[in-house]
């Protein structure tokens, strides 16, 4: 049995993985007693994954990889059914740990979520509480301090699921807990105190608010920056910034900028290392380039819009998706794209065609990752035999005009061009939106720089995937969602669950497992000093 894990406010997993991948003796020195979390695909993500943990490393069975392996996405779920009855004790284990459950919520009151992390922890007092609080409660605008730190009973169902994450604390006194979050905390402001300011004393002292009085205090340590110096036992830093993460420093091929804080229980001594920034930045191209080639779907076109009364309404046709229609549309795309507005001087001798594996699928055969990879010993897995969630959305016919012109224009740019870029070389590439002039969202469409860390994954890219556009103008697409999950660093063993949009949203809420993994090395380290 490893060193016990609570994992609130769990997503899809990233945070739980990390800790997870953490070994020793080829044994996994973190166990995941309890994952917490509302949403219901995410939830099926959870247990899932909970389950391949219940094997021992390289010992999951085969019929799992049978099942993320399928095409097609009802016998995928009929095999995940007969996988869990075959393995019933396994399967059993998994759904105790991974708990779908609202926090905060009425239906789960704190004596039921106690109750439940006793039994997980089962005595044990050197465990982990890992998560973060919707990042909502921390841009609340007008709360006084009296609203939001004496009481925060004032019914905001946001600032309640933060008081629940300090109340975990005060009740059940982790050795060390990680609290991760965005960096719009660090400029919160509340009644002209900085709200990162009033959040590290609050979890330095959990029961100031909750009257808990054996509740003890714990040390807030950055992980980027030693501390300038101790002040009562607690570390004093220059600047709340040195608690934010850079994770494309960290060898994460994404530019994600987070909040995290490690709290140590005052009665353990080990200070804990920072983290130790990569040689040298891994790129996008490196770690989805050798992933299959896909083509964008098709699923209507702008045939006229209306306006009336200062309203549009818009009319579209539907379009076949077949690759005849798409390799038509494409071709006609770049020819226009390319020789009207001077991105290619001659013309292509080739025309592009449809990729093998046409849109992609829940699961697409291939060898993948390459050895190549920079990432390649994270990602790889020996039985898998291909790409699972790795399956292109369907694009409005003038939206992947768009993408062609973004992908061609960052190919030869090397930066992807912005919505006023669009008009001056052609005035059909802008969208009929009424905000498109306004300057507000200029960078509508963005390709991902091939050789450069990935912008951040959000969970933004579930709605239309302007945002994460492929660089590769032949495939003229948005990113999959196995792309994105190599973005965030899941393993390619790593199944999402639920609809594709669903699975993109799971996929933009997570901490990047491979950052959670150098996370639990340093919590290791606190716990277990050499």
């Amino acid at each position: 049995m490893g060193i016990p894990v609570i994992d609130i406010f769990a997503g899809p997993g990233g945070l739980g993985e990390g800790f997870s991948s953490v070994v020793r003796r080829n044994k996994r020195v973190f166990d995941i007693r309890l994952s917490i979390e509302m949403e219901i695909n995410a939830h099926k993500t959870l247990e899932l994954r909970s389950f391949f943990r219940k094997f021992p490393i390289n010992q999951v069975p085969s019929e799992y990889y049978d099942m993320v392996m399928q095409t097609d996405s009802e016998l995928k779920k009929r095999l995940r059914v007969e996988l869990y009855e075959k393995y019933a004790s396994q399967a059993k284990k998994a759904k105790e740990e991974a708990w779908c459950a609202e926090l905060g919520h009425k239906d789960f009151p704190p004596e039921l979520v106690d109750y439940r992390i006793k039994k997980a922890l089962n005595h044990s007092t050197n465990w982990v509480l890992i998560g973060g609080p919707p990042c909502q409660a921390y841009s609340i605008v007008g709360r006084s301090r009296r609203q939001w730190g004496d009481r925060l009973d004032n019914g905001d169902k946001r600032v309640y699921l933060y008081k629940e994450y300090l109340r975990i604390i005060a009740k059940h006194h982790p050795a060390v807990f990680v609290m991760e979050n965005v960096k719009g905390l660090l400029s919160s402001v509340l009644d002209g105190e900085k709200m990162f300011d009033l959040i590290k004393r609050d979890l330095q002292n959990p029961s100031k608010l909750f009257k808990r009085g054996k509740c003890p205090k714990y040390k807030i340590f950055s992980l980027t920056t030693e501390a300038t110096k101790f002040d009562q036992k607690h570390p004093i830093y220059n600047n709340n910034r040195d608690y934010l993460i850079r994770a494309e420093e960290y060898g994460i091929p994404q530019k994600r900028h987070r909040v995290i804080l490690l709290g140590v229980r005052e009665d353990i001594s080990a200070l804990p290392r920072i983290l130790k920034k990569a040689e040298k930045h891994i790129t996008l191209e490196e770690i989805i380039g050798d992933l299959p080639k896909i083509r964008s779907g098709i699923n209507r076109s702008l045939d006229s819009c209306l306006i009336s009364n200062d309203k549009k309404k818009r009319f579209y046709r539907n379009v076949k998706d077949t690759d005849e229609n798409w390799s038509e549309i494409i071709n006609s795309f770049r020819n226009e794209i390319e020789y009207l507005n001077g991105l290619k001087k001659k013309c292509p001798q080739t025309r592009i065609s449809p990729p093998p594996n046409g849109t992609g699928s829940e699961f697409v055969p291939c060898e993948t990752p390459s050895k190549e990879n920079p990432m390649f010993s994270w990602y790889h897995d020996p039985k898998m035999k291909g790409a699972a969630n790795h399956e292109s959305r369907s694009h409005l016919v003038e939206d992947l005009k768009r993408y062609m012109f973004s992908s061609l224009y960052t190919r030869k740019y090397k930066r992807f061009p912005r919505l006023h870029e669009f008009e001056l070389h052609s005035s059909e590439l802008m969208p009929d939106h009424v905000n498109a002039k306004s300057g507000k969202f200029s960078d509508r469409f963005r390709v991902q720089v091939p050789d450069q860390p990935a912008t951040t994954v959000t969970s933004h890219i579930a709605k239309d995937g302007h945002y994460f556009i492929h660089y590769d103008p032949e495939q003229c697409r948005s990113l999959s969602v196995r792309e994105a999950a190599r973005i965030q660093t899941f393993p390619d063993n790593y199944l999402f669950c639920g609809s594709r949009t669903a699975q993109y949203h799971q996929v933009g809420n997570a901490v990047p497992p491979y950052l959670a993994k150098l996370l639990g090395e340093i919590v290791f380290e606190v716990i277990n000093p050499k």
